[in-house]
């Protein structure tokens, strides 16, 4: 890889206070110090100026593909999005959508990404099971990867030394796993995951052991709302909270806390949700909030650790944050 995981951590610390310079496990609530002066954005942009917020597009236009990635007779529907055109490899997200929701509710979130320099690819492994093998899931979205990094695999080609993966729900606990098993995963950025489990290993309980030998950054978001009562879509003993506690080894970590939002707050395009939206909270934070913190925090959160961009602390835990939006940060 070009910019190995060390480089990556060096450039973390660059990002944070003095006294992180010694790594320390501990959770911090203060707030980043980036650099402001003299900063070069990439791609000719400066998102300190109101016509360049990250929640807004971003500068690059878009062109899809779809397909499906066989593996071990189970097919995997995959949809892409990408700069069109782009003479240089670009970076990858790979999401996973929740629980018995198609991707296609995850879309204006994919496209948002796009247009901001990113291969944004959305995957539904086994989405028609309601008791779905978790490690065969995650066997899924390897085998999508290989394909999409094959030569020629997009109209542009994907830079492979610079991929995250995300998702929504069960989503986000793949991304996690994806994440201990495929080096090629250098970053994490997970909305409400659950840490679903039965017991049994076709639903592991993953933590700690499945995330607190990892270095990567992580970025946690979530709510508190469907942590409780009959209807808990995303119960407390297994919700975000439990993932970013249990990232002790990363270099860089986030839990974003959204006062209000639900579980199905997370979802875009909630006219593709289904029935599984109606079993969720109502959240009281509008969602025009929630999914504009999506967009900015995804984006800042992506182009630092994956393009090693300074600068876009504000949308991580500084002043561009929703005020109705708490944070939590390792180191």
């Amino acid at each position: 890889m070009p910019y190995p995981r060390l480089f990556r951590s060096f450039f973390v610390l660059l990002c944070a206070p003095a006294v992180a310079l010694l790594y320390t496990s501990e959770v911090s609530a203060g707030t980043l110090t980036c650099p402001d002066q003299n900063t070069i954005f990439l791609d000719s942009f400066d998102p300190r100026l109101p016509t360049t917020q990250l929640a807004q597009a971003g500068p690059f236009p878009t062109q899809a593909s779809n397909g499906v990635t066989v593996r071990a007779g189970r097919s995997t529907p995959w949809a892409a999005v990408y700069p069109a055109g782009s003479p240089v490899p670009r970076p990858m997200l790979i999401f996973m959508p929740g629980f018995r929701i198609s991707s296609a509710a995850y879309a204006a979130l994919m496209t948002h990404v796009a247009t901001w320099g990113f291969v944004a690819v959305r995957v539904d492994p086994d989405s028609a099971s309601f008791f779905p093998s978790h490690p065969a899931m995650v066997l899924d979205v390897r085998a999508v990867l290989d394909d999409l990094l094959a030569p020629a695999a997009l109209s542009i080609a994907v830079d492979g030394a610079r991929i995250a993966a995300s998702g929504h729900g069960l989503g986000g606990k793949i991304a996690v796993m994806l994440a201990d098993v495929d080096d090629r995963i250098d970053a994490v950025y997970a909305f409400d995951p659950v840490n679903t489990s039965s017991g049994n290993p076709d639903q592991p309980n993953i933590l700690p052991q499945g995330i607190n030998q990892q270095m990567i950054p992580f970025g946690f978001a979530g709510e508190l709302l469907d942590g409780s009562g009959n209807n808990a879509c995303a119960p407390l003993a297994v919700n975000y909270q439990n993932f970013f506690n249990a990232a002790t080894s990363t270099s860089a970590a986030y839990e974003w806390t959204l006062d209000g939002a639900s579980h199905t707050s997370f979802v875009t395009n909630l006219d593709q949700c289904g029935v599984t939206c109606s079993l969720c909270q109502t959240g009281t934070l509008p969602t025009a909030v929630t999914h504009a913190f999506m967009r900015s925090s995804t984006v800042a959160f992506l182009r630092t650790y994956l393009l090693n961009e300074p600068g876009l602390c504000a949308w991580l835990n500084g002043a561009e944050l929703p005020v109705q939006v708490d944070v939590r940060q390792r180191p």
